[in-house]
């Protein structure tokens, strides 16, 4: 059995689902806790504990704590953190050297550069970070695609998001540098911004080059009011193929282009999906058993320290200059 210790009964640590009647989903690391067989929640920590009858309506015999540090890391194997971002590095670094043997962190997993290059040489193999798309079979199906050119070169990226650039679009961030192995950023020009997740994260326009396979591919970063849409969305314009993710349905559609049969010598993108690759709604049980198979049997970390490396300089190098690097009108 791992032995788990939850650092915060937030959102993404409780509330999200923790409805333990529904063995179909897992959108908390309690629930996925509950549910994964091979894991036991012995610590929950919070400093409020108005919402631990949820955390022992799953795990009766579970202890709270109302802080980190008194936690006995000799009896825990995994250190789950869903704490606010700024808290990340506080709390790393009180365990640095414990026999601790993984700690599964909520992204982004740090907010400065500092931060990055000050963390403890001992957390660099032990760290995941939830970027829990990382972890579903569709999008591992779509990479594979992508490696070996199965619809062509790519053409473009489109991609709609909001609350935050470091918060909500770190997560199209990952996927980019997952599906394309952390690509080398040509040119990058902030357009505009919108509402963010907070003063500090806020939502730009964004037009970006990378560069695969000495191939050049433009990406376009749209950001909404999150007051008014709430939208988390990708496409893939290939030559043979548009593919397409809507968060809200849980879905990667792939759609054919086809010549008009009225328009000779027009394509057009099919308005129903050839094939469509439905994303668990045990989205987080899926992290879970990433890390048991890391643990049992020694198989690579997924979304590790330098993958959320190249996440962050992906973004600082979106944000440098960025007053200087805005589009003139």
């Amino acid at each position: 059995m791992i032995n788990v210790a939850l650092v915060g009964m937030g959102n993404i640590g409780l509330l999200f689902d923790y409805d333990k009647l529904d063995e179909n989903k897992a959108y908390s690391h309690t629930k996925a806790i509950y549910l994964n067989k091979h894991f036991d929640l012995k610590y929950v920590v919070d400093p409020n504990k108005k919402n631990l009858p949820f955390v022992q309506d799953l795990f009766p015999n579970v202890n709270y704590l109302d802080s980190y540090t008194k936690i006995d890391s000799s009896k825990i194997d995994v250190l789950v953190i869903a704490t606010p971002t700024h808290l990340h590095f506080e709390v790393l670094n009180f365990f640095k050297n414990s026999d601790i043997k993984l700690f599964l962190v909520e992204k982004p997993l740090f907010y400065s550069k500092n931060e990055y290059e000050n963390i403890e040489p001992f957390f660099k193999d032990k760290i995941v970070v939830n970027y829990m798309r990382r972890f579903q079979k569709p999008f591992e199906n779509l990479k594979e695609h992508i490696e070996k050119n199965s619809f062509g070169d790519t053409q473009k990226i489109v991609l709609n998001y909001v609350k935050g650039l470091k918060n909500n679009a770190s997560h199209f961030i990952d996927i980019i540098n997952f599906l394309f192995d952390r690509p080398k950023i040509l040119t990058s020009t902030i357009l505009g911004n919108s509402s963010g997740f907070s003063d500090d994260d806020l939502s730009y326009d964004v037009f970006i080059k990378i560069e695969y396979k000495k191939k050049i591919i433009p990406i376009h970063f749209v950001s909404f009011d999150h007051e008014k849409y709430n939208l988390i969305e990708l496409k893939l314009y290939f030559e043979n193929k548009v593919v397409e993710f809507i968060n809200s349905e849980q879905k990667i559609s792939y759609y054919d282009i086809n010549e008009s049969i009225e328009y000779k010598g027009y394509n057009f993108v099919d308005k129903e999906p050839s094939k469509q690759d439905t994303i668990s709604k045990k989205l987080i049980y899926n992290v879970y058993e990433k890390i048991y198979l890391n643990l049992s049997k020694n198989e690579e970390i997924v979304s590790s320290f330098d993958d959320e490396l190249a996440n962050f300089r992906f973004i600082e190098k979106i944000l440098e200059n960025k007053e200087d690097n805005k589009c003139q009108y």
